[in-house]
């Protein structure tokens, strides 16, 4: 599966690094460590270092006559007195993530930019879960900064969803992580829901202290090689409890593969290299744990949930920088992983 490297980064100029902040809800990398897996992300984790992003820094308040309360077409009668306070506080005294020296809230109110309106939103919604102003200014930069977002070399990575998708999610994944197995029906029900105005990656970090992870990527790869790894990706997750050898080729017997070229993969060198590629790639990005998501090129917060409604507003918000459709209103129903 070795090919011309290709690598990947956000097709949007508009859109930066939501990176400073990794995902809570995760296996360590050092030790594999599982908290019980729920999906409200610790905001002590770190899987990229902070952006040295000093022309985003908060400006001193601006003058009196160019403070922003109110912008027609932006409801806040969702916010409290106080909650509303801190959005036009903190859209006020911070420049503008898409980088006209403006404020947000004088760009979001005055300009076209295809940014501000969005990062409003997304500051807006942000006040009511209870952030400090310091909180929500770093969410916003990491957020919709347009001059930070990594590059994610995603060549030979298996892909569902579209192709040309103006928004693409990015999953370093662990077969024997709790947390990874508890939000693979999360992305699974978003992948259906945006259908192909996503495409959804698929790269493989297996964690030392898991003794079966390699593996079950492996395995995967080996899946992959005829042309049936994310069945194999969703068996594997479904019966993550079960991964001994035995297991492995049950699953690729069931999923329909020819078992002795299965095996001949699962044993062979190149199989382990194409794991270890991605490895190596998740740790050039400073990934200390999984599940770790990125959006197109920017990591998702630790200090939010990776939850259905999260996803979806975040990547509602990417399709309409990008200027395409949002996913319909209504959501298919979830189905269940094979078994």
């Amino acid at each position: 599966m070795k090919r011309a490297r290709v690598s990947f980064v956000a097709t949007m100029s508009v859109v930066g690094l939501l990176g400073a902040m990794g995902m809570g809800a995760s296996c360590n990398r050092s030790n594999a460590t599982s908290n019980p897996p729920n999906l409200t992300q610790d905001p002590q984790r770190q899987t990229n270092p902070t952006p040295n992003n000093t022309a985003n820094t908060p400006t001193p308040n601006a003058p009196s006559a160019d403070r922003v309360t109110e912008i027609g077409g932006f409801d806040t009668a969702a916010l409290a007195s106080a909650e509303r306070d801190l959005l036009w506080n903190v859209a006020n005294d911070m420049l503008s993530p898409c980088g006209d020296p403006h404020s947000l809230a004088v760009c979001a109110r005055d300009r076209t930019c295809a940014t501000c309106r969005p990062a409003l939103r997304f500051l807006s919604r942000r006040a009511q879960d209870g952030f400090d102003s310091e909180r929500l200014g770093d969410l916003v930069r990491a957020r919709f900064s347009r001059d930070a977002a990594v590059r994610i070399n995603i060549d030979g990575a298996p892909i569902r969803g579209g192709a040309n998708a103006a928004v693409t999610l990015v999953e370093f994944s662990d077969y024997e992580c709790p947390h990874c197995a508890a939000v693979a029906p999360v992305l699974r029900d978003i992948e259906r829901e945006f259908g192909d105005r996503l495409k959804v990656v698929h790269m493989h970090f297996p964690l030392s202290g898991h003794t079966h992870a390699m593996p079950a990527s492996r395995a995967a790869v080996a899946a992959g090689r005829q042309g049936k790894f994310w069945e194999y990706h969703d068996i594997l997750f479904a019966n993550q409890s079960a991964l001994e050898t035995a297991n492995l080729e049950q699953y690729a017997t069931r999923a329909g593969l020819d078992l002795a070229r299965f095996r001949a993969d699962l044993a062979s060198p190149d199989t382990e290299s194409s794991v270890a590629a991605n490895r190596r790639e998740g740790e050039r990005l400073q990934i200390n744990g999984t599940p770790a998501v990125y959006i197109n090129g920017r990591s998702w917060p630790t200090a939010l949930q990776l939850d259905r409604s999260q996803l979806r507003e975040w990547i509602n918000d990417e399709l309409e920088m990008a200027g395409a459709a949002p996913a319909p209103a209504q959501a298919a129903p979830a189905a269940a992983a094979p078994r």
